[in-house]
């Protein structure tokens, strides 16, 4: 597959609502589940995610944008002198074709989405939750 190849059963319209008792059961199951042996290490488990519309709004309104794709990501120290273990959350716009609009070069070799966004810094539960929600 070349770099600008439609991403195979790649589907635009992805994503639909679920009902919430169905959404709180799979929410409890995951906070239910053993500790990670990086948890049980220190690394705190992270719950959820918060990115404001500002920030979403931001990334889904770049040129070509039908969607947003989620990332894992864990974040080393910047010092060098360990690791800060720390979970984070990626977003990115997506194309039509189900490439993420990041920069990044074309099969003919040139930059694809040099202005591409990666959004981080989110707020993360724990510590802020809503403590009221059925997912919580």
């Amino acid at each position: 597959m070349k770099n600008n190849d439609p991403i195979r059963d790649f589907n635009p319209d992805a994503g639909a609502p679920i009902p919430i008792a169905e959404a709180s059961d799979w929410t409890a199951n995951y906070r239910a589940e053993a500790l990670t042996e990086a948890e049980v290490a220190g690394r705190k488990r992270i719950n959820a995610y918060y990115f404001g519309n500002k920030l979403l709004d931001t990334i889904q309104s770049q040129e070509g944008c039908v969607g947003l794709r989620f990332y894992m990501g864990l974040e080393n120290s910047k010092d060098g002198k360990g690791k800060r273990d720390e979970s984070q959350l990626l977003v990115v716009g997506v194309d039509k074709d189900g490439h993420d609009i990041v920069p990044r070069l074309g099969a003919d070799g040139e930059m694809m989405y040099d202005d591409g966004i990666v959004g981080d810094s989110s707020m993360k539960c724990p510590p802020v939750c809503d403590p009221n929600s059925p997912l919580s």
